[in-house]
């Protein structure tokens, strides 16, 4: 079986699976993620994060969005140009800066939010359908996330997970980007170079 229908299979078997997960799932795991998150990574060290708007029962990400800001860390998340290219606006302000009503559902910072310079970014938090236990990841499919860390190699990439969402290896192509950390409820694993 060739990989790109091996990762289509995982991606309907993974979707299928998150979309039947309930709130009570997803707040009694998202808290521990979060926490754990923030034990892991001293965010004092971090000029500019770029993470995620989560939806479609994805780890949640409004609180780190939030206690970042707070911080005064500059924050990032990713926008939509097309089918297989985004680029990174900042966020200032969580209920002013997100538009939720998009192409594909999920929230992105609005189209007169100020752009970030991807090589800026010093922590990417990322999303995915799965990751390994390599830190490999399987996402959507686009090549988004792969295109905008292939601009940035410095910046610590991690990826937030449920347990679930960890499997032993994941098929990967040349194109696939690898991250530093996966972070879930009970696991983190970090990636060996």
């Amino acid at each position: 079986m060739l990989i790109k229908e091996e990762k289509q299979i995982l991606r309907k078997s993974l979707k299928l699976i998150r979309s039947k997960l309930d709130s009570s799932f997803i707040e009694s795991r998202a808290l521990a993620i979060t926490n754990k998150f923030f034990n892991i990574v001293d965010i004092n060290k971090f000029r500019e994060v770029c993470l995620y708007i989560s939806f479609a029962n994805e780890v949640p990400t409004k609180n780190i969005i939030e206690k970042l800001l707070n911080k005064n860390i500059k924050v990032s998340a990713p926008y939509i140009i097309d089918d297989h290219n985004m680029t990174l606006k900042y966020i200032e302000d969580y209920s002013k800066d997100i538009n939720f009503n998009t192409k594909f559902g999920n929230g992105e910072p609005f189209a007169h939010c100020k752009d970030c310079n991807v090589e800026n970014v010093t922590m990417f938090i990322i999303p995915a359908l799965a990751f390994d236990e390599n830190c490999n990841r399987l996402g959507f499919g686009r090549g988004y996330y792969d295109n905008i860390l292939k601009e940035n190699k410095n910046a610590l990439r991690i990826g937030l997970s449920y347990d679930y969402q960890i499997l032993p290896i994941l098929p990967k192509d040349d194109n696939d980007e690898i991250l530093d950390i996966i972070i879930s409820e009970n696991k983190v694993i970090t990636a060996i170079f």
